[in-house]
């Protein structure tokens, strides 16, 4: 898999079935909030109404599922990156390679979230080819032209760039309910996930010069914090006095 040349806007096909996808997600979470408020009135519940709103969600998960599956087969990336979160979502095994293989086709049509997320699905020690390969495909999307801007902000969980730092599990904190808080999937914007994604190359750097170059990219696009301490990795001072923004902290 190597990036697609002809990445280009998607289709109105695309964008349409895309965009009634969004419609289902966001009916689904009408219904969910519906069904929320009713169970914190501690009453019982109507039958009816319970049997109602359970085929409601079943209903709008259908068409959720047939809407991503058109927008995916007309190419619409965001489709698979979104199919990708629901699969991930629903593996009770966390079994990734269906989902990784969707980050991938998305990454391929040129979605930085895409690309950042097929990257992340391989550890980045020790270094592989196909990690190399992965990387390729996510430094030619941050530095190119991501035709699904007006699609973001997305979600993606434990970014590099832009950590939670959620406080400690306090006494008498429901445990349960901290480690759901913890793992919850942050909303970025296309620039955050430049950002990200430089971060990324910077972590996958085989020289000084490299890591400061993407290091350095990361922060003049918005990233927060160097949380994996990469600024550690440079071998000479020369290439510590270099790095700008948050990530000189981590080498003084």
């Amino acid at each position: 898999m190597s990036l697609s040349t002809f990445a280009a806007s998607p289709t109105p096909e695309a964008v349409t079935e895309y965009h009634a996808a969004v419609q289902a997600i966001s009916d689904g979470q009408r219904v969910y909030n519906r069904m929320t408020e009713i169970v914190k009135t501690g009453q019982p519940v109507d039958p009816v109404l319970r049997d109602g709103l359970v085929s409601e969600v079943e209903q709008t998960n259908n068409r959720l599922n047939v809407h991503l599956d058109n927008a995916i087969a007309a190419g619409h990336a965001v489709a698979m990156y979104q199919k990708a979160k629901l699969l991930l979502a629903a593996s009770i095994i966390k079994n990734k390679e269906p989902a990784c293989e969707l980050y991938g086709r998305a990454a391929e049509q040129g979605l930085m979230a895409g690309a950042v997320e097929y990257a992340k699905c391989l550890p980045f020690y020790p270094p592989t080819t196909e990690y190399s390969r992965r990387l390729s495909i996510l430094q030619t999307t941050v530095e190119g032209q991501d035709f699904y801007q007006s699609e973001y902000p997305l979600l993606t969980a434990f970014p590099f760039c832009f950590p939670k730092h959620k406080p400690a599990l306090q006494p008498g904190e429901d445990a349960l309910q901290w480690v759901v808080d913890n793992a919850r999937p942050q909303a970025l914007s296309s620039e955050n996930f430049r950002a990200e994604g430089y971060y990324v190359l910077a972590m996958g750097g085989t020289s000084d010069a490299q890591i400061v170059s993407f290091l350095n990219s990361a922060f003049e696009h918005g990233c927060r914090e160097d949380s994996a301490r990469v600024a550690r990795m440079l071998k000479d001072d020369h290439s510590r006095e270099l790095i700008r923004g948050p990530g000189k902290k981590a080498v003084q």
